[in-house]
């Protein structure tokens, strides 16, 4: 992109001249290519850096008036360069509705630019020896990193819409924007499935990655307080902050009824205990109908996941004659890679923990005990 240009001297007539070529610029940057990874970038962003002006300053300057005009009166405009807006008038709506109710760029670490549908990601096996006592001219003990690979792939989600010749008429632009961030909303929660999948199942064919099952003390409560410490209070000693919670409408009301979050209780405590191994006093609790029955997904957004996007969000479009609409398709090329498996635990309310504890490489112990031998 180029730099800033002077506009004090400029007419409709030379930002409709440059609308193509910025059009362009942006469609090749959301692509990418085997050279360069995608971009998202938006029509605000390039009209600010390029003019100095605000996408409804910009739009002003085309003489478009988003509360009055529709997409008709764009198309009839007399310079067809016009009619390059449309796309990103609808794009820019769309995503907002992407940013505005899914959860999933609440859970991620990293959001990666990849230039492929198949990425070679890292699979670590961290060791289990034990640090032990050296004297001099000893050997010092070897244990095991195993450092693999895994193959991530990722995918074209897509969901088309239909505008008939009467909402292209007839419906301004500002309203037409109400229902595409809606439409926008619904390809989001496609990509929360898409990241509850490798969160739950990780991304390696033979499950290895799968988020450990926990139990609790009693399965006849379910889900007590005191089973969120258990999970927190281990996670702490593994670096891990287990702050988000993923589960069901039934699990979010269980979790609201328990007294230690719908309890506001006053006075001073007669003692203080504060652990130096620190646990969450707040988390925050996403609700998704693809959570197991009777689990909750304990989630550190740090190590869980990375998403690796392709191609940004596209639209292309295609004129229905038979029925008079006009069809147009919003993909994204994208995927998630698990990164941790210790990063997400799944907590059972109907399994005891004496038979569903936790897991061997969630036991820190071995670590702290020091061979003085």
């Amino acid at each position: 992109m180029e730099k800033k240009v002077d506009i004090s001297k400029y007419k409709a007539q030379d930002f409709y001249k440059e609308l193509p070529e910025l059009v362009r610029f942006m469609d090749h940057a959301r692509q990418g290519s085997n050279e360069n990874v995608c971009c998202d970038i938006s029509l605000e962003e390039v009209v600010k850096e390029k003019y100095g002006l605000s996408q409804a300053d910009y739009l002003d300057k085309l003489g478009i008036n988003p509360r009055q005009a529709t997409m008709q009166n764009i198309f009839t405009m007399p310079d067809q360069s016009i009619r390059w807006i449309v796309p990103e008038i609808i794009r820019a709506a769309i995503t907002t509705g992407i940013r505005k109710a899914p959860f999933y760029p609440e859970i991620i670490a990293h959001d990666e630019k990849v230039s492929g549908l198949n990425i070679t990601m890292p699979h670590i096996n961290m060791s289990d020896a034990a640090p032990s006592k050296v004297n001099e001219a000893e050997t010092i003990p070897l244990g095991d990193i195993s450092y693999g690979e895994k193959n991530v792939s990722i995918f074209k989600i897509g969901k088309g819409f239909k505008l008939t010749d009467e909402v292209r008429n007839y419906v301004s632009l500002d309203v037409l924007g109400i229902y595409l961030r809606d439409f926008g909303i619904q390809l989001g929660y496609a990509m929360d499935a898409l990241a509850m999948d490798v969160l739950l199942n990780g991304n390696m064919i033979d499950g290895a990655e799968s988020a450990p099952v926990i139990g609790v003390y009693d399965t006849a409560k379910g889900i007590t307080y005191k089973d969120l410490l258990h999970i927190w209070v281990r996670g702490s000693r593994l670096g891990r902050n287990y702050q988000n919670l993923i589960g069901g409408e039934d699990q979010a009301i269980e979790l609201l009824d328990l007294p230690e979050f719908k309890d506001r209780k006053s006075g001073t405590p007669q003692a203080t205990l504060n652990i130096k191994s620190p646990v969450p006093n707040q988390a925050n609790f996403y609700i998704h109908p693809g959570t197991p029955d009777n689990q909750l997904v304990l989630i550190d957004k740090a190590a869980a996941l990375i998403k690796l996007t392709a191609k940004e969000l596209m639209l292309e479009s295609e004129r229905i004659v038979s029925n008079q609409t006009q069809a147009t398709y919003a993909t994204l090329t994208t995927g998630f890679c698990k990164m941790y498996q210790d990063a997400v635990i799944l907590l059972a309310a109907d399994k005891k923990f004496t038979e569903n504890g936790f897991p061997n490489f969630m036991n820190i112990d071995p670590f702290l005990h020091v061979n003085l031998g």
